[in-house]
Formats: structure tokens, C-alpha cells, sequence
């Protein structure tokens, strides 16, 4: 069982998986339903595969996107919040989860997309979704721990709304 007073039960090891599990399945739906015919310079931008991943890593170049605000300002961080939702929900301090949650958003960069890696978005996603991440981790942890029993359906159904991985 998991205690956040003594570190017991805390995982490097599932946030390390949970994380890419979610960028494959979010890189897939992107491709197959969400943006199945989205291109950049005549490119379909999640077509990705280890070579592109290999590409960015090796040759870049970093540079600044120009998407929406809304994508920028508010897309970005709530995906990196999953990140930082999924190291803190295995018992892993701030800290730590910046730290996943940093790496999440470069492995998101170099490998989610066949766009040169951005970066504002690795800002956005990083901290930003570290900051966002842990508020909204908060707001889920409190309304699972309610009256100090085990939380209820509702409760569960709630935090979960607020912050998908804590639920």
C-alpha cells in the first residue's frame, strides 16, 4: 500500500512505462482518427517511426512553433499534466515528477511528431504542465480523501474528471 509518509509503495518504474504507453496511444490516435490527413511541408505530422525520433535527437534543429494560443497555452500543459499525474500518482514527490514530466514532453517532441521538436512546447509541456499538473493533482487528491474512508464511486468519478491519471 501506498503511504506519502514514509515513501512506501512509490514507483520510478510505472510512470516510466505509463508515460510512453500514453504517447504511443496519443501519437496513434492522433494518426489514425483525431488528424489522419494533417500535413506540414507535405509531411503527415504524426507518421512518426524510430527514424524520426533518431532525426530530431541527432539532427534537430530546435526551433519555435507558431501554433494557436489555445494549443500553446492550454493543450500543451494539460498533456504535460498527465505526465506529472502519472509519476505523482505513483508516489513520487514534485520534484521527481518535474523530472518525468520534463522528459515526457521531450520524448513527446522527438518522437510524437514529424514536426522539428519545439521549443516553447517543451516549456509548455514541461513546466508548464508541472505547475498545472500538480494543482490539478492536488484539487483530485482532495476529493478523494473526503471524510478520510475509501472514497466512493463519486468520489473516484470526481477526481478523476479533475486530474484522469490520480483517478
Amino acid at each position: 500500500a501506498m503511504s506519502w509518509e514514509t515513501g512506501a509503495g512509490k514507483s520510478y518504474l510505472i510512470p516510466a512505462m505509463e508515460i510512453p504507453a500514453f504517447l504511443f496511444l496519443l501519437n496513434g490516435y492522433n494518426r489514425l482518427i483525431g488528424y489522419p490527413n494533417l500535413r506540414e511541408n507535405g509531411v503527415k505530422v504524426y507518421d512518426t517511426n524510430l527514424s524520426t525520433f533518431r532525426d530530431h535527437v541527432v539532427d534537430g534543429p530546435w526551433g519555435i512553433d507558431t501554433d494557436a494560443f489555445n494549443i500553446n497555452q492550454f493543450a500543451h500543459p494539460y498533456q504535460g499534466s498527465m505526465y506529472h499525474g502519472f509519476a505523482r500518482s505513483a508516489g513520487l514527490t514534485y520534484w521527481e515528477s518535474l523530472l518525468y514530466t520534463n522528459v515526457g514532453s521531450l520524448l513527446w517532441e522527438t518522437g510524437g511528431e514529424t514536426t522539428n521538436p519545439s521549443i516553447n512546447d517543451q516549456i509548455a509541456s514541461g513546466f508548464g504542465g508541472s505547475f498545472f499538473g500538480e494543482a490539478l493533482f492536488r484539487m483530485a487528491s482532495l476529493v478523494l480523501e473526503g471524510d478520510g474512508g475509501n472514497p466512493g464511486f463519486w468520489q473516484e468519478l470526481g477526481a478523476g474528471i479533475i486530474s484522469p491519471p490520480t483517478g
